[in-house]
């Protein structure tokens, strides 16, 4: 039995240094990972302060600023300005709002063929009005205001009257 402890004995004292030296390792990383931590801290803490330099160094010169009676004088000039102009940008957009709605109104008023070209659209505009035209001389007593300018204007073109025949 003595032989058995001793082996574990020998054994114990030739891991000692090993195990030493592990436990020493992990001690500094722990250490060394603290320090870490205490130096970004130290490092946020300093960049804070220099933030807050720079923001009272910057309202001091804008105290410094301000105190001149010129500067103060041109600022208050310059709002007054800037409120002529935004009163002008809101007045242009009313009108361009008022003068969309009224192209609306008058854009549902007329007819549109979105698939016809713009020859196409100006030759049937023109054999509309002929066909009004011979419309007011057969009915002379109708005004342009009545409900003969809104009736259905059939444009018979030759390509019609081909099939037809």
């Amino acid at each position: 039995m003595f032989r058995i402890d001793f082996h574990l004995v020998q054994l114990f004292f030739a891991c000692m240094p090993s195990l030493a030296v592990y436990l020493v390792a992990q001690y500094a990383r722990y250490e060394i990972r603290r320090m870490e931590e205490e130096l970004e801290l130290k490092k946020k803490q300093t960049e804070e302060e220099e933030k807050e330099k720079e923001l009272e160094s910057n309202a001091a010169e804008e105290i410094g600023e301000g105190s001149d009676p010129e500067l103060l004088k041109v600022k208050v000039r310059l709002d007054k300005l800037e409120e002529a102009v935004k009163e002008i940008v809101v007045e242009s957009k009313k009108q361009l709002d008022s003068s969309v709605a009224k192209n609306q109104d008058n854009g549902s008023k007329l007819e549109r063929q979105p698939n016809k070209t713009s020859s196409q659209s100006r030759s049937e505009a023109s054999n509309s009005a002929a066909k009004n035209l011979k419309s007011e001389e057969i009915a002379p007593g109708l005004s342009k205001g009545t409900p003969t300018e809104s009736l259905p204007v059939t444009d018979a073109s030759p390509h019609d009257q081909k099939g037809k025949i």
